[in-house]
């Protein structure tokens, strides 16, 4: 498993685990957070802290497993997700609209690009 496998492997361990601190060292300050389907955009690992507490508080129990890996340059990972958690929060999804908490588990397969630099 190369470094950069790793490094994902232990970013999303991090976030089931609800260590919040320790995944968001892993971001620069520039860093930019795009998590949120309503298209906002935050920065370092502050931003990171953001999204994760707003999704954590739509879904409180959420586990991110990891489906597959693909390098997609020298530092363009591309990491295809699984997403599972009861909706117990009103989902903000800007133009789509806000999708009522249903009190329901569901699971979201969605993907993330990640640069990884200097390690």
């Amino acid at each position: 498993m190369s470094g950069a496998h790793l490094l994902i492997r232990d970013y999303y361990q991090a976030f089931n685990e609800r260590r919040l601190a320790d995944a968001a060292d892993l971001f620069s300050l520039d860093a930019v957070i795009q998590h949120r389907p309503d298209g906002a955009v935050q920065r370092g690992p502050d931003g990171y802290l953001d999204s994760s507490r707003a999704t954590l508080a739509i879904f409180p129990d959420l586990q991110i497993h990891i489906l597959h890996v693909e390098q997609r340059g020298d530092t363009i990972v591309e990491v295809d997700l699984s997403a599972t958690g009861t909706h117990l929060g009103d989902w903000n999804m800007g133009a789509l609209g806000v999708l009522k908490a249903t009190g329901e588990s569901m699971t979201i397969r969605h993907r993330e690009m990640i640069e990884i630099r200097e390690g």
